[in-house]
C-alpha cells in the first residue's frame, strides 16, 4: 500500500504533534523544526525527546525533516551553514530518517555553477561522516540563481558529488509547474518523467510533494493549495502520481492552514485515486 502523508505545522509539543498525526491516519509526516509563529529554531528537552521516541518507534517508520529557509547551501554570501548543522543534529536525535533540502540561491557568485559547487563541497563533507540520516534534494521554483529549478542542474550537481549515490531527491509538483515544466498536459508530463530519469533519477526519488498551485505556469511563485484545486488539477496530478514508474514513490502534501476536518479530506481524495 502506498504512504500518503502531510506536513505537519509545529503548533506545540512533539506529543501533540504524533497524537494529531495518528488522528489524521498520516503514513508520515514532515515538519520543520523552527516554531510555528515566530520562526526561531526549536529545541526540545530530554524528556520531550524521550516521549516522542516512544511515540515515533511505535508508530511511525519514515519521517521527514524539512531543512529551514535559513539553510542557503548554494549562497557564497550566506550559506546558513549553522543553522543545517543544527537541523541535522536535531534530525539524528529525533531519529528522523530523511532532511528534505532546497538547494539553495548562489547569492553572491558569479554564475549558478558557483553555487552548485558551493552546495557540492558542503554536502560532500557532511556525507563523509553522516550515515544516519538520508539527505534528499528538493526541486526548486524560483528562476535566475536558485539551483534546482532547472532539473539540468541536479545532473551537474551529481556528476561533482563524491558519493552520488548517497544523496536522494523529492519532486515537488507545484514547484515543477510554477517553475514551467508543464506536468499538466499529458504530452509535457510524460517528458517531464523522462528528465526526472535523466537528472535526479527516478531509483533515487525518495518522496512527492503532491502540491497544487494557483499560479500560472511560469510565474515561478511558491504557493501550494490542496491537489485538485489549482491550475494542474486533480486529474494531472493523479495521472502523474499513478504514472507506472513513480507509482510507489511515498506522497506528501504541503497543505496551507486548514482545519482537520479539511486535512482529511484531502487525504481521502488522494487515497481513492489508489482504488
Amino acid at each position: 500500500m502506498r504512504k500518503i502523508g502531510l506536513h505537519l505545522r509545529l503548533e506545540s509539543t512533539l506529543d501533540e504533534l504524533v497524537e494529531r498525526a495518528r488522528r489524521l491516519g498520516v503514513d508520515l509526516f514532515q515538519l520543520f523544526f523552527v516554531h510555528q509563529t515566530t520562526g526561531a529554531p526549536v529545541r526540545f528537552s530530554v524528556e520531550e525527546v524521550n516521549s516522542f521516541l516512544a511515540l515515533r518507534r511505535e508508530y511511525f517508520q519514515d519521517l521527514y525533516v524539512h531543512g529551514s529557509y535559513w539553510i542557503n547551501l548554494a549562497g557564497l554570501e550566506y550559506n546558513g551553514i549553522r543553522a543545517f548543522e543544527h537541523e541535522l543534529r536535531q534530525t539524528k536525535r529525533l531519529e528522523f530518517t530523511h532532511m528534505i533540502l532546497h538547494p539553495g540561491n548562489a547569492k553572491g557568485a558569479k554564475n549558478k555553477i558557483q553555487g552548485i559547487d558551493a552546495l557540492v563541497a558542503i554536502l560532500n563533507d557532511t556525507m563523509k561522516r553522516e550515515r544516519d540520516v538520508q539527505l534528499v534534494l528538493e526541486n526548486a521554483v524560483h528562476g535566475k540563481m536558485t539551483v534546482g529549478s532547472d532539473l539540468e542542474d541536479f545532473a551537474i550537481l551529481k556528476s561533482k558529488l563524491d558519493f552520488p549515490d548517497r544523496i536522494s531527491f523529492c519532486v515537488d509538483t507545484a514547484h515543477a509547474y510554477s517553475y514551467g515544466y508543464n506536468i499538466a498536459d499529458p504530452t509535457k508530463m510524460e517528458e517531464f518523467v523522462e528528465l526526472l530519469d535523466r537528472t535526479m533519477g527516478i531509483d533515487r526519488i525518495v518522496l512527492i510533494h503532491l502540491n497544487d498551485t494557483m499560479h500560472k505556469l511560469g510565474s515561478c511563485i511558491d504557493q501550494h493549495i490542496v491537489p485538485g484545486e489549482g491550475l494542474i488539477g486533480e486529474e494531472a496530478l493523479k495521472r502523474f502520481v499513478l504514472h507506472p514508474r513513480l507509482k510507489d514513490i511515498p506522497l506528501l502534501m504541503e497543505l496551507p492552514v486548514l482545519d482537520e476536518a479539511a486535512q482529511v479530506a484531502a487525504l481521502e481524495k488522494v487515497r481513492s485515486w489508489h482504488k
